[in-house]
């Protein structure tokens, strides 16, 4: 189930700096008295006038700047109360909302009571438990056994996956090395094939070690180009480390990616 606390958080961060621009935009235009404009279309044209009491005088040449101004700063105070009342609703339901509170009403029943209920949602030890069911693991036999052991205990091919399966472990994200991937009708066996526990969706994560080597590269590149024709983006639901002779893994790229992938609380 996708958690949209984080993306309503990201609409928030946008609305506040919408707002930053509108106070500016208000005290650039703090001179400008707002005065009664009359607008009338006709023909696809628009007239415009200064209305004086029950008089008004047409505007036209330098002076329509003048209209153009006060017609603008009038835009400018309406969108500014409307940004501090839609910031104002985003502040307080994000302050009450909480989508764990659905698991933990399954959660803080007893076992025996657990064991009569089906919950409306799944809870998440059983969706992992379910997911790493559905995604077994080490399914590539064709290069025999990897050489490095990770932290929980398996075995991969390269220091530089090691790390990655490590700090996927650490960071208690749920993942397989080398399960089967069918792409339509091409098998793969993406390194690293992860839960999303933020939005339950599977993840897949290729690490190409060898991006100096141009056969590696070519075959590598048709590989992601059927990715790509399955729709797996890159970025959402690929994720791609690579290194070659004269450029080793960027650990910083990695710890970007674990901590978008990490749960969020």
């Amino acid at each position: 189930m996708n958690n949209i606390k984080k993306e309503l958080e990201n609409q928030l961060e946008v609305i506040i700096a919408l707002l930053k621009t509108s106070d500016k935009n208000i005290r650039r235009l703090e001179n400008i008295e707002i005065e009664p404009v009359e607008v009338v279309s006709r023909n696809r044209r628009h007239l415009y006038y200064l209305k004086e009491g029950d008089k008004r005088k047409y505007v036209s040449g330098p002076k329509i700047e003048k209209v153009k101004k006060i017609i603008q700063k009038q835009y400018e105070i309406q969108a500014n109360k409307t940004l501090c009342k839609l910031k104002k609703e985003l502040e307080r339901f994000l302050e009450r909302y909480d989508f764990e509170e659905i698991y933990k009403v399954y959660d803080n029943y007893s076992d025996g009571r657990k064991f009569m209920i089906d919950p409306i949602i799944e809870a998440e030890e059983d969706f992992i438990e379910r997911w790493y069911e559905e995604h077994p693991g080490g399914q590539n036999s064709f290069y025999g056994d990897g050489l490095y052991k990770t932290d929980r205990g398996e075995y991969v091919r390269s220091k530089s996956e090691k790390i990655i399966a490590d700090m996927l472990y650490q960071n208690n994200i749920p993942y397989q090395y080398e399960a089967l991937l069918e792409l339509g009708c091409t098998t793969v066996f993406p390194d690293f094939t992860i839960l999303d526990l933020n939005t339950r969706n599977t993840v897949y994560w290729e690490h190409l070690g060898l991006a100096s080597d141009e056969e590696y590269a070519v075959k590598n590149f048709y590989k992601l180009a059927k990715y790509e024709s399955s729709n797996y983006n890159l970025g959402e639901d690929l994720l791609i480390t690579q290194e070659a002779e004269d450029m080793p893994l960027d650990i910083e790229l990695v710890q970007a990616k674990i901590a978008r992938l990490r749960k969020r609380q």
